[in-house]
């Protein structure tokens, strides 16, 4: 009678014993394909289009190429480019038109707005975060603000200048590698053989050489739009 109770109860630990290495074994494997899930890119990970939503300075003039016509000649046929930019708008108006174009949330995105409402600083930041909020990736840049040469308004040491300046700093805290500083790189590519890009550079303005009016990219500036933002085109596109 002892020795069957002792049996019994080797049986008992037995099948304890192997019902719980079972359960180490099942939540190993659940473990670990879960892992294997997270692992998978989402389907929205990857894009082969690449989308511009601005004012005019993405717009383009009628007269010159775009940016984003200047980034594909650099990328050629790797993405499909996608222009959203309308001349005058402010940047409460790009983001009503992107907010509602859900489709094309899933693109890989540039944003250059505020440029038309320049002295509602907090509206323009609110509204670019509304953007990035939207996207729901992030495969986004948010290019700085840039200056033009309006009678002074805009040099360096004048309200609206330090405006631009510190919008573009709050911007780069909020953003940081999706942030692109278009303005300093502007600033850096003047000319030094020409007197007025030397003016331009010594009053912290975009060089007219790279300008088509006060403030317009031409060609050459449009340009070396595309030249920085290459330069970040892995933060944009992940590739």
């Amino acid at each position: 009678m002892i020795r069957l109770r002792q049996i019994t109860k080797r049986k008992t630990a037995f099948i304890s014993f192997f019902l719980t290495r079972l359960s180490v074994l099942l939540l190993m494997y659940t473990a670990g394909s879960c892992k294997s899930g997270n692992e998978v890119a989402p389907d929205d990970s990857r894009s082969e289009y690449i989308v511009g939503w601005g004012d005019s300075l993405t717009e383009g003039s009628p007269s010159t190429s775009t940016y984003l016509d200047e980034l594909e000649k650099l990328t050629g046929t790797t993405y499909k480019y996608i222009n959203k930019g309308i001349s005058g708008q402010t940047s409460s108006q790009v983001t009503e038109r992107m907010l509602a174009d859900k489709e094309k949330h899933s693109y890989n995105t540039i944003i250059w707005v505020g440029r038309n409402n320049l002295l509602h600083p907090e509206q323009i930041k609110a509204d670019i975060a509304s953007m990035v909020a939207a996207l729901g990736h992030d495969r986004y840049l948010v290019l700085g603000m840039i200056n033009g040469d309006f009678d002074e308004n805009e040099q360096v040491f004048t309200q609206r200048h330090q405006s631009i300046m510190k919008l573009n700093g709050d911007l780069y805290k909020t953003y940081g590698d999706h942030y692109v500083n278009i303005h300093a790189y502007l600033l850096s590519q003047y000319d030094p053989a020409q007197m007025q890009d030397i003016v331009d550079h010594t009053y912290d303005i975009v060089p007219s050489s790279l300008r088509v009016d006060e403030l317009h990219l031409n060609q050459k500036g449009n340009q070396k739009v595309a030249e920085r933002i290459l330069q970040s085109i892995s933060v944009l596109t992940h590739q």
